[in-house]
């Protein structure tokens, strides 16, 4: 499964985008490469819907789109490819959009930031975000998946589900820019991430058994890939860059990776930034301090830890860096709200597997980190 099978890099344009390219050419005073209000290009999208003979303008013509006018009934995603030369106007929509380069390169215009896109980068845009799109080349090709709000949610979110630092901050970046939310992944074409992206655009286009079903796997997996493979190559809007250092991703992985023994002294002295500066870009990115995202880190691994019956409450707390047995059931508890004893006999226990269906773990078993 390789991308480039369907999409080749000479891609020639179809008869719509030929329309625009010749529009293009045709009035070049009036820059339709840089985004305007819609009205601006009104004249323009009629007359192409007109020449071609393809009613698209009723879609086209809306600034604001609801999931109505790109869902159908019971879908949850939806895929197509960005026009070539279509005038850049700005939008928003109800919906996460997923802008996939996969040849060539466009700006995604984000207020007055311009995002220069290439071959291989990914970014996510969250819901009533005003943006525009420029794709005025021939060899450009982008491919767009569009998500309902609480698929997205499910399908991205729940790959941090146990990476809850990382988690915060991709959902801050997301939900509480001051005015543009966005996440650009370089993932510097990554041939395994866009096979996914493939995947999802073929099984779109099949009319297919179980399609919605497998379709929502694909993207998940595709998620999976772009956030494991890809976590800290990601940007995210300049507004937040006075509060948010860039390497904010590198350091609350570095959290993530050692809660259980990780110091401040110890994060300052490793990314060379004063202990006042680590607090800052971590309450920022996150919405708490750095104790409290450690205590919660160790909270979480505790409460699986305890579902295995054959790992003691002091084993639980040794693991986690506790010293004191005692005072990890007194944290416990404060956090909880019942001792580890009493929500180890509240939850259900790790299924025990015969002796016959254990395995040893071989090389290719360790799991993934993000």
């Amino acid at each position: 499964m390789r991308f480039q099978e369907e999409f080749p890099q000479e891609m020639p344009l179809n008869g719509i985008e030929t329309i625009f390219r010749d529009f293009y050419r045709k009035y070049p005073e009036r820059n339709l490469e840089l985004p305007h209000p819609l009205e601006s290009f009104s004249d323009i999208l009629k007359a192409s819907a007109e020449q071609s003979g393809v009613p698209f303008s009723n879609l086209l013509m809306q600034s604001s789109l609801d999931e109505d006018l790109f869902f159908h009934r019971d879908s949850d995603t939806e895929l197509y490819r960005h026009l070539r030369y279509l005038p850049a106007n700005w939008h928003s929509h109800a919906f996460f959009e997923i802008v996939c380069v996969v040849e060539g390169c466009c700006i995604n215009y984000m207020g007055e930031q311009e995002l220069s896109m290439k071959k291989g980068d990914v970014c996510i845009i969250a819901p009533e975000t005003i943006h525009a799109l420029s794709a005025f080349s021939d060899d450009c090709v982008v491919i767009n998946i569009i998500l309902r709000t609480s698929t997205f949610e499910k399908a991205f979110f729940g790959v941090l589900t146990n990476e809850d630092v990382l988690s915060d901050f991709f959902s801050r970046s997301l939900y509480h820019s001051r005015n543009r939310s966005y996440l650009l992944f370089r993932t510097g074409g990554d041939q395994e991430v866009f096979d996914f992206v493939l995947y999802a655009y073929r099984e779109f286009h099949r009319n297919h058994l179980y399609r919605e079903r497998f379709l929502n796997n694909i993207i998940s997996a595709f998620f999976i890939l772009l956030l494991r493979n890809h976590g800290s190559d990601v940007s995210f809007p300049e507004d937040d860059k006075n509060d948010c250092d860039q390497n904010v991703v590198f350091i609350l992985k570095y959290i993530q990776e050692h809660f259980t023994a990780v110091t401040m002294k110890e994060l300052s002295e490793f990314f060379s930034y004063s202990e006042r500066q680590l607090q800052r870009i971590i309450k920022s990115s996150t919405g708490c301090s750095f104790s409290a995202n450690i205590q919660r880190l160790k909270m979480r691994h505790a409460a699986r830890l305890l579902k295995n019956p054959g790992m003691s409450v002091s084993a639980v707390a040794e693991e986690l860096g506790y010293q004191d047995a005692g005072n990890f059931r007194n944290v416990f508890k404060k956090y909880y709200g019942v001792t580890p004893g009493e929500y180890r006999e509240k939850s259900p226990a790790f299924p025990k597997f015969p002796e016959s269906q254990k395995f040893s773990p071989g090389p290719d078993d360790n799991p993934s980190r993000i």
